[in-house]
């Protein structure tokens, strides 16, 4: 994505955030022993903030998730598209890309619901739907983007993003890569506040990262400068393509994978 378009992006997020309530609260996690006695810095993770695809035809899925998968579109450019659940929920930014994209290191999205049976229903006639229904549910969208539904009760918003599942060839190796850049290890999986990453074992990579259908997973903090001081002093590589008033960095590993953080 041009530096241009990223700055405007990244503005743009902005501004919904400030016109939108506060967010809700997630008392599951607020006792996490990870998190007691921890002192607040400019470097924490507040939230995911959105995950971004590169895919060939922005409009056709963007009127997919917002006609099937509860959705609705936040803004639209030339080039990105944005789609979210509403409220704080995390969205998703839909970048025009020269081609099609190979699915690559992002093997599914998964969004909660209150009613998986509801939300299944709700696809197009013919959609073939792995899972039992009621907890879990897993299908396919347009470009291979891989989708899941899972059960979460007790609040949230529907089709709010729940989880990230992504493939690499070294799963041991992200998951010290995302630790050390804030996210959080519990169990299996890696946390940002209420949502999460968990990386399954491919033994397979894309000889062409660079086409993969995930450009990047952003995460929202209070000090961007904070973070860059940060991933200079562990010498983690940065992502030069990221915008000035965001900064990223790009994930050990042959997946290139780019996580941006953003105010």
């Amino acid at each position: 994505m041009p530096r241009r378009q990223r700055t405007n992006l990244y503005r743009e997020r902005a501004a919904l955030r400030q016109s939108q309530p506060a967010p809700m609260s997630y008392d599951t996690f607020a006792a996490d022993p990870l998190d007691v006695h921890r002192v607040p810095t400019g470097d924490d993770l507040l939230a995911l903030d959105h995950v971004a695809l590169s895919v060939a035809d922005p409009a056709a899925l963007a009127a997919f998730l917002c006609d099937h998968l509860g959705m609705h579109e936040l803004s639209r450019s030339a080039d990105v598209t944005v789609v979210g659940a509403g409220d704080r929920a995390a969205t998703l930014v839909l970048v025009a890309a020269d081609a099609s994209r190979e699915p690559g290191a992002l093997e599914r999205l998964v969004l909660r619901i209150a009613d998986v049976e509801r939300a299944v229903a709700a696809l197009p006639a013919g959609t073939a739907v792995e899972g039992d229904r009621l907890e879990l549910a897993t299908f396919q969208g347009p470009e291979g983007l891989g989708l899941g539904f899972t059960m979460v009760a007790g609040g949230g918003i529907d089709y709010d993003l729940d989880h990230v599942v992504l493939r690499v060839s070294d799963p041991d190796q992200t998951r010290a890569a995302l630790a050390e850049a804030g996210w959080v290890p519990r169990g299996q999986a890696l946390h940002v506040t209420d949502k999460y990453v968990t990386l399954n074992a491919s033994p397979q990579h894309s000889e062409h990262p660079e086409r993969s259908l995930l450009d990047h997973i952003a995460v929202r903090v209070d000090s961007v400068d904070a973070v860059a001081a940060q991933a200079h002093v562990r010498g983690l590589e940065v992502d030069e393509r990221v915008a000035d008033d965001a900064f990223g960095i790009v994930l050990p590993g042959p997946e290139r994978i780019r996580l941006h953080f953003v105010h």
